[in-house]
């Protein structure tokens, strides 16, 4: 009886030994508390921009808030997008990586596509936008247009409007001008 104890006990820690490292799932607002580690983090698409002029041409697609207020990054190097795929611009994504620190906020590469993934719909989705229309602002980022949100403030809303939308909205300037001035700041 002793031996098979014992013979249980070392199959086990063998097991646990030889099972790969399986990434934590996050999401991207605890992102920041996981530096340094392997993790899926998951979030919603906040902004997706190209940065053209900069060396490397990469992709910055920013969780819960556009820059420069994300939770966290995702970083596709030009090398990369073949591989990567198209990611979504909007909506919810996971990404598996190592969690990085740049310039105070956390970050993630991804080099290929088996490193994120759309999750199924949730039970309890996210509030739903009254359009899915999008402008170019003077970044030359694309920003979700203001818009009405029946199930409370949509993640990535930086403004309520006099007439009820939530802008997103990534400059002060000029936000909620059509939609009679900002109510509140969010």
């Amino acid at each position: 009886m002793k031996t098979l104890r014992t013979f249980n006990a070392l199959l086990f820690l063998l097991s646990i030994a030889l099972l790969p490292a399986v990434a934590a799932k996050i999401t991207a607002a605890d992102a920041k508390n996981h530096i340094g580690e392997q993790a899926t983090v998951c979030g919603l698409v906040a902004n997706n921009r190209v940065a053209s002029q900069s060396q490397g041409t990469p992709t910055f697609v920013d969780f819960d808030k556009p820059y420069p207020s994300q939770s966290i990054t995702v970083l596709v190097w030009e090398r990369d997008k073949r591989n990567v795929g198209l990611l979504p611009g909007s909506g919810q994504l996971c990404v598996t990586g190592r969690i990085a620190q740049y310039r105070g906020k956390a970050e993630i590469v991804l080099q290929n596509a088996a490193s994120w993934y759309v999750p199924k719909a949730q039970s309890a989705p996210s509030p739903q936008l009254s359009n899915d229309r999008y402008y170019t602002n003077s970044d030359g980022q694309q920003v979700h247009s203001p818009a009405y949100s029946p199930g409370g403030v949509p993640s990535g809303a930086t403004a309520q409007c006099a007439d009820g939308t939530y802008s997103f909205s990534q400059h002060r300037s000029g936000t909620c001008s059509h939609h009679g001035g900002v109510a509140k700041w969010l």
